[in-house]
């Protein structure tokens, strides 16, 4: 863990500025809240589905529409059952260019649940047919970066990545004094490419497998008509 008032102090000393005020103690929050942003934009990037990955539970109240959770950045996937103990199905996102074909047919796989594809609109999710009420779904998906406020708060840094958080701030503070940044560029740069060597492999217990589109959840799918 490194804390707020730690990303500023090393940003402070990166940027030979410690004893200055020409950046303000609030500018600097605001100058390591976005190199986090792009420190976690990077690591997702390179782990993808592995890193910092949270699920969402809601029940369906026969509405097309339902509201994303308040830190979602990107999604990974939504699934739905019927009941607390039922058997979790994959729900597939539609092609926008089909959103109207599934509103007066009805299609069922063998958990007794209608088909039913998603699709991300604005800050809402939406469905391609009005679902049942009281099915659960679930949505995984990467939340927004955390932004620090306080000088106790906390980030997690993985293996020393925090570093490129301090030098990017850095940068950005010799940057609005136009000093030379070659070199904290250039150890940015090596950073960013440390980062995405090391993190893409995060699970190095097995290679990665090949995600079949036609075999999946084909087992539970059925069409017909009601």
């Amino acid at each position: 863990m490194i804390t707020l008032a730690e990303l500023k102090t090393q940003a402070r000393q990166r940027s030979d500025m410690e004893n200055s005020e020409f950046v303000s103690d609030a500018e600097l929050t605001s100058y390591v809240n976005a190199s986090l942003a792009e420190l976690h934009d990077l690591l997702i990037a390179s782990y993808n589905d592995d890193y910092m990955m949270e699920e969402n539970i809601f029940v369906s109240t026969e509405s097309l529409t339902y509201d994303l959770p308040a830190d979602f950045y990107k999604l990974r996937g939504v699934d739905v059952r019927r009941g607390p103990t039922g058997q979790w199905a994959t729900v597939k996102r539609y092609n926008f260019n089909r959103r109207n074909e599934q509103q007066n047919a009805y299609a069922w796989n063998l958990l007794g649940l209608p088909y039913i594809e998603y699709r991300l609109v604005g800050s809402q999710i939406r469905f391609n047919r009005t679902p049942d009420a009281q099915l659960q779904f679930r949505i995984w998906y990467h939340p927004k970066a955390t932004k620090l406020v306080d000088n106790a708060d906390n980030y997690d840094d993985v293996n020393g990545f925090a570093e490129y958080v301090v030098v990017d701030a850095a940068i950005k503070m010799m940057q609005k004094e136009e000093s030379d940044v070659s070199v904290l560029m250039a150890q940015k740069e090596a950073l960013r490419q440390r980062i995405m060597a090391m993190a893409a492999n995060r699970d190095a217990n097995e290679s990665a497998s090949v995600t079949d589109i036609y075999a999946e959840d084909t087992e539970i799918t059925i069409i017909g008509t009601r």
